[in-house]
């Protein structure tokens, strides 16, 4: 009976080596060998000795600390080394922090919308002491928002962005900012960028009205616009802008399924989304908890 051998790349979404604790499985698809280790991981792990006869198939399980765990099969074959590339998505319930850009390198247009905001939440603080104010994943929601609205140009060659005003709500998942009838119509006349969607889940502050919902065609990662107009023939609309993650990580990364829970969209996930399908920069990475060193006391 010969033997063959893997060989694991791991990476980020981004593309860098993956640094993290992982413990793995590897199970023969018929039950009759299981492997089974916890490494530390510095980019690549090499793996000898695997039992191939003379071609084994094998479930090969990681569970990192601060990424999400994934499941995929490998065919093992005698005498040959097998290369597998594993891109990991953050786990947004191991990071502790943002390390987001300083208030002075924000683009320009998302300073222009922190100085005229008043959201519900912090009414009294526009312009940097807002955004200082902002928790990890709310500042991370308006980085990904910001980031995917700047890179979404309109029919006239502007970017929705540039026709955002001040904000008047954040949450982690979305917000809702002023916003002018030019993006309204813009939107609705790029029939190649944009559909009509329901809106029926966006309720419309007192004084407004519903008007339309679109949807941009992206596989994955689609910037929803909803508008609300002041009256029936008004021109003053707000906009409540979201974007979503549409199961990305369980079809493109082999994500254990019972690991991404039903919830809120988070903006960590969303992160993923933008940089592993779209290749935009939201401008922020991830802060880990430092890991616990035990020290072991001397015997007496």
């Amino acid at each position: 009976m010969g033997t063959g051998s893997i060989r694991l790349d791991f990476v980020t979404v981004g593309g860098a080596k993956l640094q993290d604790q992982i413990h793995m499985d590897i199970v023969a698809r018929d039950g009759s060998t299981h492997y089974e280790n916890s490494v530390q991981v510095s980019g690549t792990v090499q793996i000898g000795g695997i039992e191939a006869s003379p071609a084994k198939d094998y479930q090969v399980t990681v569970w990192p600390m601060r990424y999400r765990p994934a499941s995929f099969f490998l065919r093992v074959q005698d005498g040959k080394n097998t290369r597998q590339t594993v891109t990991l998505p953050v786990n947004p319930d191991k990071v502790s922090a943002i390390d987001a850009p300083a208030y002075a390198k924000l683009p320009p247009q998302l300073r222009t919308i922190l100085e005229t905001s008043s959201i519900d939440t912090q009414p009294a603080q526009q312009g940097q002491a807002l955004y200082d104010a902002l928790d990890a994943q709310r500042q991370a929601c308006l980085l990904n928002i910001a980031a995917k609205a700047a890179g979404t140009t309109l029919g006239d060659g502007s970017s929705c962005l540039s026709h955002m005003g001040g904000l008047l709500k954040l949450r982690r998942d979305r917000f809702f900012v002023r916003t002018t009838a030019a993006l309204f119509e813009e939107t609705q006349n790029a029939s190649r960028l944009f559909h009509e969607v329901s809106g029926a889940l966006h309720h419309p502050p007192d004084g407004y009205q519903s008007a339309k919902s679109f949807k941009t065609f992206d596989k994955y990662g689609n910037l929803q616009l909803s508008f609300f107009r002041q009256g029936e023939t008004g021109d003053h609309y707000l906009v409540d802008v979201d974007i979503d993650e549409a199961q990305y990580l369980q079809h493109t990364f082999e994500v254990i399924r019972n690991a991404v829970l039903d919830h809120t969209t988070n903006p960590y996930d969303v992160h993923e989304v933008l940089v592993g399908e779209q290749k935009l920069n939201p401008g922020y990475d991830f802060v880990f908890p430092q890991a616990a060193h035990i020290t072991l006391a001397a015997k007496a």
